[in-house]
C-alpha cells in the first residue's frame, strides 16, 4: 500500500506520523512524504521555505524509519496545497492520502482555511484518512472520509 503523507513539520503533523506508523502495517506499507512550499516573489523566503522543508521532510523520514516503517520517498514541491498534494497522489499513485488536521473550529477555521476539508473535496480518486489533533480533547480523534 503506498501512503502519500503530506507534511509541514507542525506538532500536528508529527502526532500523524505516530499515528500512521502505528495503524498501518509496515510490512505492507510504503510512505511517501511531501511538503508543499507556497510560491513567493521572495528569493531569501523561498531559500529559507526549502531549508525549513529539507528539515521536516527529514525528521519525519526518521520518526517513521525508527518506527519500523519503509520511506519510499521524500520531496518537496512548489504551488497550491491541495492542488500540488492531489498532483502528487496521481504521480506515485498512492493508494490513501493520511494527513493532519489541526482542529481549529469558528473563526480560525473561517480564516485559516482547512486542508484537509479542500483535499478530502478535490481528491476524490483516493480515500483521505484525517487524523485530527485536538489540544483540549483528552484523546486525538480520527475522522475517515469514504472514497467518492
Amino acid at each position: 500500500m503506498k501512503i502519500l503523507l503530506p507534511v509541514d513539520g507542525s506538532e500536528c503533523s508529527l502526532k500523524t506520523l505516530e499515528w500512521a506508523a502505528r495503524t498501518f502495517n509496515p510490512k505492507q506499507t510504503e510512505y511517501y512524504l511531501l511538503k508543499v512550499i507556497s510560491i513567493t516573489p521572495d528569493m531569501i523566503q523561498v531559500e529559507y521555505d526549502v531549508t525549513d522543508a529539507t528539515k521536516a521532510l527529514n525528521i519525519a523520514k526518521h520518526q517513521l524509519e525508527e518506527a519500523g516503517c519503509k520511506v519510499a520517498q521524500i520531496a518537496y514541491i512548489f504551488g497550491d496545497i491541495v492542488d500540488r498534494i492531489s498532483d502528487y497522489a496521481d504521480e506515485i499513485g498512492a493508494d490513501q492520502i493520511v494527513i493532519g488536521s489541526h482542529g481549529r473550529t469558528g473563526l480560525n477555521k473561517l480564516l485559516m482555511g482547512s486542508v484537509s476539508i479542500a483535499l478530502m473535496e478535490r481528491c476524490s480518486r483516493y480515500p483521505v484518512t484525517v487524523y485530527r489533533n485536538v489540544e483540549k480533547a483528552p484523546t486525538p480523534k480520527t475522522v475517515v472520509s469514504l472514497q467518492k
